[in-house]
């Protein structure tokens, strides 16, 4: 899984998170939310992603998999995350 180069994570003073879109807010980020999104920046699996969530803020594996689910659902709905494959198969070729 891939992160969009023109989305970045900014946080604010106030310990809020926000994901950038080419420079303009896009979406304001829990810290499941924030922890998700720099774990896939750092191309962490998923599944790696829900054992971090179990550990670090005390969630079942049920919910912390839900949780990373739901959000990448949202970010591939708005072209923020890919999987690798979509960009490494060959294009269909076409007939002249």
């Amino acid at each position: 899984m891939r992160v969009s180069g023109a989305a970045r994570l900014v946080s604010s003073s106030a310990g809020k998170a926000q994901l950038e879109v080419a420079g303009r807010p896009m979406f304001e980020l829990n810290p499941v939310a924030a922890f998700i999104w720099q774990q896939l920046a750092s191309n962490l699996p998923a599944d790696m992603i829900v054992g971090q969530l179990v550990a670090l803020f005390d969630v079942s594996q049920e919910q912390a998999k839900r949780d990373v689910t739901n959000f990448i659902e949202i970010l591939q709905k708005h072209w923020l995350v890919y999987d690798d494959e979509q960009f490494t198969t060959s294009p269909p070729s076409t007939s002249s």
